[in-house]
């Protein structure tokens, strides 16, 4: 049974759990489809970055000034914003960031992916929530374990409490890499590697040699079971941007002209 369903209102689609269903009148999270030429590659234009976000506020009935979007580098740099933070940064002022969290009320919290992980964090105890761009350089860099932490150290959480939703993003079968990178993760991930089958040898090779699939879902699941996080209380959507190339965008699909997905969460 699928944990989530889309919405098309004429604007945009937009992709939702079913489980933030009953917390619907404290939480939004919305994740977008390509659908109306929806895309939202970062743009040093600000107006250019705004008309790219026209749609998704019109939808959520946001104001698209006010949406919280860091500068994604590929980084474990996770920032706690409060209401200071939420006047004096947005749109790009935050920099060398891959994570969000807070506890403020209409804080518009937006990461944008195109094959990697997006990873969404609500505490309905204490109202606090966060999200995560965790592509495959974050995962090994456990930005995921990383923002439980905070969540837990810095937002007074039980991991207990703690709903984690996966979003679309590249799957096992589509994730071929070479030596390089599987030896990252051998290293970084030893045990787990030894434990479950996170790397799978293949018969494929490319211009740079052979290559591997690595299961980066089934690394970040165990990682956050590992801080606590209860197994029914993550919701994957079990969605691959790569199968799915005809609704999300992906860069392994796309290209060096590829385009991103985006994801907002906020609390009323």
């Amino acid at each position: 049974m699928k944990n989530y369903y889309i919405v098309d209102d004429g604007k945009t689609k937009l992709l939702k759990f079913n489980k933030l269903d009953e917390f619907n009148d404290k939480l939004e999270l919305a994740i977008s489809l390509k659908s109306y030429n929806n895309g939202f590659k970062y743009e040093i234009d600000k107006d250019v970055r705004l008309t790219k976000f026209d749609r998704i506020s019109q939808s959520l009935k946001i104001d698209k000034e006010q949406i919280i979007l860091p500068k994604q580098e590929h980084t474990d740099n996770i920032k706690i914003l409060d209401e200071k933070d939420i006047i004096n940064n947005k749109w790009n002022t935050i920099k060398d960031t891959d994570g969000l969290i807070t506890n403020v009320r209409k804080a518009f919290l937006a990461t944008t992916f195109a094959d990697c992980t997006p990873l969404f964090f609500y505490d309905p105890v204490k109202n606090v929530i966060a999200n995560i761009h965790s592509g495959w350089l974050g995962t090994t860099k456990k930005i995921g374990a990383k923002a439980v932490d905070m969540l837990i150290n810095k937002m007074e959480c039980n991991p207990k409490n703690i709903l984690c939703f996966i979003g679309p993003h590249i799957r096992k079968d589509h994730f071929l890499v070479n030596d390089d990178v599987k030896e990252i993760f051998e290293t970084t991930f030893k045990n787990l590697c030894k434990s479950y089958d996170i790397i799978e040898n293949t018969e494929l090779y490319n211009e740079r040699g052979k290559q591997y699939r690595i299961d980066t879902t089934l690394i970040n699941k165990i990682m956050l079971k590992e801080k606590g996080i209860l197994e029914e209380n993550i919701y994957d959507c079990d969605l691959c941007t790569v199968c799915n190339k005809d609704i999300f965008h992906s860069y392994r699909v796309e290209g060096k002209k590829y385009e991103v997905n985006t994801g907002i969460i906020y609390l009323k």
